[in-house]
């Protein structure tokens, strides 16, 4: 379910956030989508959306039924056409032999839910590495962090009962074990004063 944790972690996370918390948050997709396309470089999130769903749809058909073995490998090649030939309209940046490991596939009517998969891999690097950064310095980004909000930590979030929160116990002991240190009275716990 990353569609759930999505929203969780771009609140927490904020611009610190990973790809996949974008492209899975509708909001996140929405913007993305437009940040890119505004970079003429949408195909890539196209491409990744369109095999996404035709993974999730291959997945509900019986291969076992010829019309539907058929249909995937008609959604496969329809798919091959547009993003992953070399003359295709809008061709994606993926490596040579993801290309022609696609191709020979789709080329023997052999593809099946999992025939993008690697290469719908392959793309979310490429789009982390080449444009995530430039998308979080965006006017988009900010959009979507307006729209998602964030979760604010405070002097009020950090305490409780006088202890930080938020730390590890490490932390915590460390603090504890200090402020003993510190303090001529007795600590207690520790049996020592």
């Amino acid at each position: 379910m990353p569609e759930a944790l999505a929203d969780a972690e771009l609140k927490i996370a904020g611009k610190k956030c990973r790809i996949r918390s974008i492209i899975y948050h509708p909001s996140g997709l929405k913007f993305f989508t437009k940040f890119l396309t505004s970079q003429y470089a949408e195909e890539s999130i196209e491409y990744w959306n369109k095999v996404r769903k035709y993974r999730k749809w291959a997945i509900s058909k019986n291969v076992e039924v010829v019309e539907d073995l058929k249909a995937i490998q008609l959604q496969a090649a329809k798919i091959a056409s547009k993003y992953v030939r070399h003359d295709a309209d809008k061709k994606v940046n993926i490596s040579n032999d993801m290309t022609r490991k696609i191709l020979e596939i789709v080329d023997r009517g052999m593809a099946d839910a999992a025939t993008f998969l690697e290469s719908e891999e392959e793309v979310v690097t490429l789009m982390s590495r080449d444009k995530l950064q430039l998308f979080k310095n965006s006017k988009e980004f900010q959009i979507l962090m307006d729209i998602v909000g964030t979760y604010e930590v405070d002097v009020t979030t950090m305490t409780k009962g006088g202890k930080k929160r938020g730390g590890s116990l490490i932390e915590i002991k460390l603090h504890d074990t200090i402020q003993g240190i510190m303090s001529p009275t007795r600590d207690t716990r520790a049996g020592t004063a």
